[in-house]
């Protein structure tokens, strides 16, 4: 029993016992730091689960969108192309005026042309730019009392020969 009594002995006993104190603390503090590991690894794969889902899901949404923008601008192209009957209606209207105003009035093929290349100019100037906003926003009045273009003064002298001869046969 000596031994146990030995100062060096004590101090051995003493400085094991504090290592094995030292070491069942370290060995629960790891199981802590494993099982918080443990949760926050459950915890960060739920939630890309779930984040994963959710861009599936936007991704999934964003497909359809595009797919239903696609044909909407399709559709809408196809009408913008499509005229209605009634535009049909009125052109055909037009077309057969024109054909009976060739037979009837001497002068007015000659008219008919340069006021036509005058009206497809016009029409090119207001394609681009100011004009083109200008005529979309504020569409020209087709009213059967909108004044005459100014006409030559050879053609205005053929309307009035037209008219006269009208006249003079009824």
């Amino acid at each position: 029993m000596e031994l146990l009594t030995n100062p060096f002995t004590l101090g051995l006993l003493l400085g094991l016992a504090i290592t094995v104190i030292i070491a069942i603390d370290g060995w629960s503090r790891r199981r802590a730091i494993v099982k918080d590991n443990r949760l926050l690894r459950e915890h960060l794969h739920t939630q890309m689960t779930i984040t994963s889902q959710g861009n599936k899901a936007q991704l999934e949404e964003l497909a359809t969108l595009k797919k239903q923008n696609d044909n909407l601008r399709i559709s809408l192209a196809a009408l913008k192309n499509r005229p209605d009957r009634t535009e049909l209606q009125t052109l055909y209207l037009y077309d057969k005026a024109i054909h009976l105003m060739y037979e009837k009035a001497p002068g007015f093929a000659t008219a008919w042309e340069s006021i036509l290349k005058e009206a497809e100019m016009e029409m090119d100037k207001t394609s681009t730019g100011l004009l083109a906003w200008v005529r979309k926003a504020i569409r020209p009045s087709l009213k059967a009392g909108s004044p005459q273009p100014n006409l030559p003064a050879t053609q205005q002298e053929s309307k009035v020969q037209f008219i006269a001869k009208k006249d003079k046969s009824e």
